[in-house]
């Protein structure tokens, strides 16, 4: 299942690369709260440490740490319900990485990445 650890992979990269966005657009826009930069920061780490999983081949570790990385995906979801003042390119792109990030859970949840 090499094919399936790849996508794996670039689904993460894609995710780091919005969430990257996401940070430089939090940083960008003073109405942000520190609630949610905490959690797009905290997000941005836990991508990148499931994209170091993915190079472990523990198919184990690497599905701790996409199911880790959902629940921090939904606490910056949470985080900008009350924010209505911040920008769309915040909502936006933390939005967007929520739903790459529950895409990868739906798509790894039941299937061997071996």
């Amino acid at each position: 299942m090499k094919e399936r650890i790849q996508e794996v992979h670039q689904r993460l990269i894609f995710i780091d690369q919005t969430l990257s966005h996401a940070t430089r657009a939090c940083h960008a826009d003073t109405a942000v709260s520190t609630e949610l930069k905490d959690a797009v920061l905290l997000l941005r780490q836990q991508s990148t440490q499931a994209r170091q999983a993915v190079h472990s081949d523990d198919a184990m570790k690497i599905c701790r740490s996409i199911e880790y990385l959902a629940q921090l995906s939904d606490q910056a979801q949470n985080a900008i319900r009350p924010a209505d003042s911040v920008s769309y390119e915040v909502k936006s792109s933390v939005i967007l990485a929520y739903l790459e990030v529950c895409a990868l859970k739906l798509r790894i949840e039941g299937f061997p990445l071996r």
